[in-house]
């Protein structure tokens, strides 16, 4: 029998000193349960000196030398009972390997519970802790194409908000959230906590996807659920302590190229020309000789921005101690993280503060255990995270907003003293779009900082008591939870002085140049502050049952009662003070007849005190089967090659009680909402009453009616596959009207809000995973996924359009909405013959040439229709295998992601905001001898909202598909430790060139994703 294994405890473990009265030499033959078959990959070591180690080889035979004759071995495999030996002077030992009824690989983390793999008919994916590990400190980014069903995208890489946005089986709603719920050792969290997770700290990690599944959770999981359960401590002889260090080196994946100062001058001067040659160039042949020579950076300047102020690589670092032990009546688990992490920006010299971004998390873990009595254990759990982050006074995304308004060749950043100003002299330039200047990027950056102190708190309790002794099988569990997270943020700033070369001169071959201020500052720092947090108190008791009565038919069942008490730490409006509460109960029978067939019957019964009373509860039932073939007594001789062969499908509603408002049902009125002024002279005024709001009588909760197939199958022991097909339809999706006629007044954001919307999402995934042990010394593992859902769009209460086309029903979720582009226009003979294109006048060849869908002769609002795929993808899909050979192991993973859309907007030239020139514009423009260009005709002064050439179309829509070479590791054990160097996002192919399609649509000129190399160490004692 072959699985996948860890060699973790073959490591080197410190030791202590014991008596040795005798050493022998241990030759082990062993075998699975049958007694005859050799069991290959069993880890065998010394109890009381771990790097007295072994693996079976292919025969099942193991040797070990040199070890104390009154000495006991352990015998370990995942999926396998662990096995204490004693040796009582024996030179030959046999040993049979036993299947755990509780091993980790056996059981699957369910709803409110636990199950056996074998007996799981839902669509659950689980994967290990250490799977999730990346170079950076954010969990979810270990997401995309290692879980089957799990669509994950990661928009920037900025530390402390680099996480993934993901989704379960893609998306299935227009409205309210598509998150997924998050527990945490049972306690809901956010995705912030979730990727605050130290993979060391996870023991288990389970997907919930389909009906079966999720219809515990009712009106909360039609989005899916993601449970962890995190490590406890074992009844050991001495703790173990496990240490990870790690140094990572950062640097982006793909930087926009902006052209240099020549190309921008030169192309905005034919912006102007070719529109009108007699018209007067923006730049002169005299500035673009200065810049083209590097004649002065202050006159001619050629500000590179990206260089200026981006470091091209930084650092982060990375430690984690983590101790396991624990005696016969009390075990723990406590583990501690320190993730700091640097950003890019670089700091001015002048300044006694530091601008650039370092945020520093600290992750604490306790769990304990406590045995009460023989059948009572209590436990308690502490989630602590601590979070300092520091940074520029201003986002990153205006400081890349800034840049791109300030072309390199208008004015210098910074200027040098000339008159011993006691402050620094920021660059700018009269003109500009920012109070008759230019916004001066650096000037935003370094101008002040920000700090952020975040802490967040979950502890849990809870008793689990055996109730055998009312009958056999029968437990009860309660517990009860705090969650608590408060933010603090205090910004610093001061008003940056700008100035402006106002002449210049040439003496003596030396360039001279005065200047004068363009806006006054001040050195004084002002300070703003603002705090915010949130709390959640959980109760919940349950009941279980598991039985299996003449050894055939196994029985279970379990009863839940779940409360919740949300509630905003400094609440900024009336509602905000109402605490958000849900209350409920969930059932879970199942039934297994000889671990062949199966059946499992699930309900959630719950509400929220969100909607009317009489609409608050519902009830979300499920049911799913299953057969696992290869247990009939006819498969018997096909066992040895299809150890598993298993058929499940499921049924059922769940919900989704999120709503765009609190309390939608009710009618919202401003009475001093509105002035009136009356009288024969129009002399008196009053206030009066408005509708502000309109309520939606009888709102309720999303429902969502899931089904699902799926096939489990494992030949040789050693290739395991499962897929599922899926589909759901998700009715009554909470909406905003679309068709009131403008005549009743009621329009805009007063239209009212009803159950009107209707979404269908299907697809399939697959999970495909190969283990192998070769010989004593080798170790194979071959691991792929993919998934595909597609959504389509079925009512969304659209208005009766003209034409068919115009309408998004039978269209997938977050597609854009364009025009159809047939190319460039190649002549003004060509415009001429052509429907008017109503968007901008005078039009000439070079501008983009729209297909006029209704043909009435004209381009206009009317011809657009949904084009394009999804922004979310709807495939993605991983590859990886590792390899380990005695001491060294070797480890990669490809992830990608096809079937998407991005589209490059707002990254046009020559706008009034005096937009900078990206490259691929200026090296492709169309111009006469070059009609085939990726770029229309250049326009000056070009309005990014409304001109034709701007305007959503295929003509810039790209494939956003990608595949890139995620992670690779080689790492190496040398006794107690391992040391490993690794990579992330290190490669990546894809049909889009100017930036990094991960990061979407835009004009690319954000955070950037990174490239990171670790170098690391581990230990264990």
């Amino acid at each position: 029998m072959l699985a996948v294994f860890s060699l973790a405890n073959v490591s080197a473990v410190a030791t202590t000193p014991y008596l040795q009265s005798k050493n022998i030499n241990v030759t082990l033959k062993v075998v699975e349960s049958d007694g005859e078959t050799p069991f290959v990959g069993a880890v065998i070591f010394l109890q009381s000196n771990h790097q007295k180690s072994t693996v079976s080889d292919v025969n099942g035979v193991a040797k070990l030398t040199g070890v104390p004759a009154d000495g006991t071995l352990v015998v370990e495999f995942l999926g396998m009972e662990t096995q204490n030996i004693a040796i009582n002077e024996r030179t030959q030992i046999t040993i049979v390997m036993k299947e755990a009824a509780q091993a980790i690989e056996d059981v699957v983390v369910v709803g409110f519970g636990k199950q056996k793999k074998a007996s799981v008919v839902g669509a659950v994916s689980t994967v290990k802790g250490e799977e999730l590990r990346v170079t950076n400190a954010t969990l979810s980014n270990a997401f995309a194409g290692r879980i089957a069903g799990v669509i994950a995208v990661q928009r920037g890489g900025e530390p402390g908000a680099d996480g993934a946005s993901f989704w379960i089986r893609g998306i299935s709603t227009f409205s309210g959230s598509t998150s997924p719920l998050i527990y945490i050792d049972g306690v809901e969290v956010s995705s912030g906590d979730l990727n605050a997770l130290a993979p060391e700290v996870i023991e288990g990690f389970s997907i919930l996807k389909d009906a079966s599944a999720t219809a515990l959770y009712g009106a909360r999981g039609a989005n899916g659920v993601i449970l962890v359960t995190t490590r406890n401590g074992k009844d050991m002889e001495k703790a173990r302590i496990n240490i990870r260090f790690q140094n990572t080196f950062t640097q982006p994946t793909q930087v926009v190229k902006i052209a240099d100062g020549v190309d921008y001058m030169n192309a905005r001067n034919y912006a102007i020309l070719n529109r009108n040659p007699n018209a007067t160039p923006y730049f002169s042949e005299q500035q673009i000789e200065g810049v083209k020579n590097n004649l002065n950076p202050y006159i001619f300047p050629n500000t590179d921005w990206q260089s200026y102020l981006f470091e091209d690589w930084t650092t982060t670092q990375a430690l984690n101690m983590n101790v396991t032990g624990g005696g016969k009546r009390t075990d723990y688990f406590i583990s501690a993280t320190l993730n700091n992490e640097f950003g890019m920006f670089k700091k001015d010299p002048n300044n006694k503060f530091d601008n650039n971004i370092q945020n520093m998390r600290l992750s604490l873990q306790a769990n304990v255990g406590v045995l009460l009595t023989p059948t009572t254990k209590a436990n308690v759990r502490i989630n602590s995270n601590i979070l300092e982050y520091n940074g520029s006074q201003t986002s990153s995304a205006y400081i890349y907003q800034c840049m791109f308004e300030a072309p390199g060749v208008m004015f210098a950043p910074v200027l040098p003293s000339q008159k011993n100003e006691d402050h620094i002299l920021f660059g700018s330039k009269n003109g500009g779009p920012v109070s008759g200047r230019f916004r001066n990027p650096y000037a935003e950056m370094v101008s002040g900082y920000s700090n952020n102190s975040q802490s967040t708190v979950i502890s849990s309790f809870d008793i689990d008591q055996n109730l055998k002794f009312i009958t056999e099988g029968l437990s009860a569990k309660g517990m009860v939870s705090f969650k608590n997270w408060s933010t603090t943020s205090v910004t610093r700033r001061f008003t940056p002085y700008y100035y402006g070369v106002t002449d210049w001169r040439v003496e003596n071959g030396e360039y001279l140049y005065n200047y004068g201020v363009i806006n006054k500052g001040s050195n004084a720092l002002s300070t703003s502050t603002s705090n915010g947090g949130d709390r959640l108190t959980t109760l919940q008791f349950s009941l279980d049952y598991n039985r299996t009565f003449a050894e055939k038919h196994n029985v279970s069942a379990m009863l839940v009662y779940l409360q919740r008490d949300y509630n905003t730490n400094a609440p900024g409006t009336f509602y905000a003070t109402l605490p958000t509460r849900n209350q409920g109960v969930a059932a879970r029978v199942t039934y297994g007849y000889d671990n062949r067939y199966l059946l499992e019957l699930n309900a959630g019964y719950n509400g929220s005190e969100n909607f009317a009373e009489g609409s608050r509860f519902g009830l979300f039932p499920s049911f799913s089967v299953g057969y696992n073939i290869a247990n009939e007594a006819y498969f018997e001789s096909l066992r040895s090659v299809v150890n598993q062969l298993k058929l499940r499908g499921s049924y059922g509603l769940v919900g989704n009680s999120s709503t765009a408002s609190r309390f939608p049902y009710l009618t919202l009125v401003n009475l001093n909402g509105a002035g009136y002024t009356f009288g024969d002279q129009w002399q008196t005024s009053q206030t009066g009453a408005i509708v502000t709001t309109y309520g939606a009588a009888g709102a309720r909760w999303e429902r969502g009616v899931k089904a699902n197939i799926g096939l489990d199958l494992t030949l040789f022991n050693s290739l395991s596959l499962s897929v599922d097909v899926f589909n759901e339809e998700r009715n009554d999706i909470f909406m905003q009207r679309n068709i009131i006629p403008a005549e009743s007044g009621i329009t805009g954001s007063l239209k009212p809000y009803a159950n009107l919307g209707r979404v269908k999402n299907e697809g399939i995934e697959a999970s495909l995973e190969y283990n192998k042990a070769i010989g004593s010394d080798w170790l194979v593992s071959v691991r792929g996924n993919f998934t595909f859902a597609k959504n389509e769009l079925l009512d969304r209460d659209e208005p009766m359009y003209k034409w068919d086309y115009q309408s998004s029903i039978g269209q997938p979720l977050n597609c854009y909405y364009g025009l159809i582009a047939e190319g460039l226009f190649q002549s003004d003979e060509e415009v001429k013959n052509s429907p008017n294109q109503t968007y901008t006048p005078n039009l000439r060849a070079g501008d983009v040439k729209y297909k006029d869908l209704n043909e009435d002769g004209k381009i206009d609002d009317n011809d657009r229709t949904t084009i394009g795929y999804p922004t979310v993808p709807q495939i993605v899909y991983g590859l990886g295998a590792s390899l380990q050979y005695k001491k060294l192991s070797f480890s990669l993973f490809f992830q990608g992601v096809a079937r998407t859309s991005l589209n490059m907007n707002s990254f046009h030239p020559f706008t009034p905001d005096q937009n900078t020139l990206l490259d691929f514009v200026a090296q492709d423009y169309w111009r006469e001898d070059n009609p085939n260009a990726a770029y229309p005709r250049l326009v000056d002064n070009i309005n990014q909202s409304t001109h034709n050439n701007v305007r959503t179309s295929t003509f810039w829509m790209r494939d956003g598909s990608f595949i890139r070479l995620k992670s690779v590791e080689l790492g190496y054990n040398v006794g107690k430790f391992r040391v490993f160097v690794s990579g992330q996002n290190l490669l990546t192919w894809a049909p889009f060139k100017h930036w990094d399609p991960e990061l979407g649509g835009g004009r690319g000129l954000s955070y950037p994703n990174l490239r990171t190399a670790t170098i690391g160490i581990q230990a264990t004692f």
